[in-house]
C-alpha cells in the first residue's frame, strides 16, 4: 500500500512527513514574537483569525540556525486539536512511498532529536527522514 508525503528540505537534508497531517503549505509571513518563549519557538501568526504557534523545526532537530528566516516556508500541521506551523528551508515535492521503502530508525540513531523519527524512506538514490509531527506535541496530544 503507498502512502503520500510533503517532502522537504532543512538544511542539506530532506525530511517528509504523512500528507494527511499536513493542512497547508505557507510562504513565510509576519511571526509576532512571543516574550520568553522556548528558543525553538519562533512566534504567533494570525491566519484568518485563528492564533498559530510557529515552530522552527531546525533549531528543534539540533541544527545550526543561520540567519534570517524570510525566504522559509511554514507547514501548517493538523493534529486534530490543535495546528502548528512548522517553519523549513524548502518543501520540495509529495512522494508516494509503499512499505517496503520505509525501514525503522537504527538503534543506533536514537536520541533525543530522533525521538521524532518514524523512519527513514528510500526513494530511489534519496534518503528521506520521516518526522510524526505528533511527537512533538505534549503529553496531553496539544503542542
Amino acid at each position: 500500500m503507498e502512502h503520500q508525503f510533503v517532502a522537504f528540505t532543512i538544511g542539506s537534508e530532506e525530511f517528509c512527513m504523512e500528507i494527511s497531517k499536513v493542512r497547508e503549505i505557507k510562504e513565510m509571513m509576519p511571526i509576532t514574537k512571543v516574550p520568553q518563549a522556548p528558543k525553538e519557538v519562533e512566534g504567533i501568526v494570525n491566519l484568518r483569525g485563528q492564533v498559530i504557534p510557529i515552530l522552527n523545526l531546525k533549531k528543534i532537530l539540533g541544527y545550526y540556525e543561520e540567519g534570517s528566516i524570510k525566504d522559509k516556508k511554514i507547514i501548517l500541521i493538523d493534529n486534530g486539536n490543535d495546528i502548528v506551523g512548522f517553519v523549513v528551508d524548502d518543501v520540495s515535492d509529495v512522494v508516494s512511498l509503499s512499505e517496503e521503502q520505509i525501514e525503522k530508525v537504527p538503534r543506533a540513531l536514537e536520541s533525543q532529536q530522533s525521538q521524532y523519527l518514524m523512519g527513514i524512506a528510500k526513494k530511489g538514490d534519496r534518503l528521506l527522514l520521516i518526522l510524526e509531527p505528533d511527537r512533538f506535541s505534549h503529553n496531553d496530544g496539544s503542542f
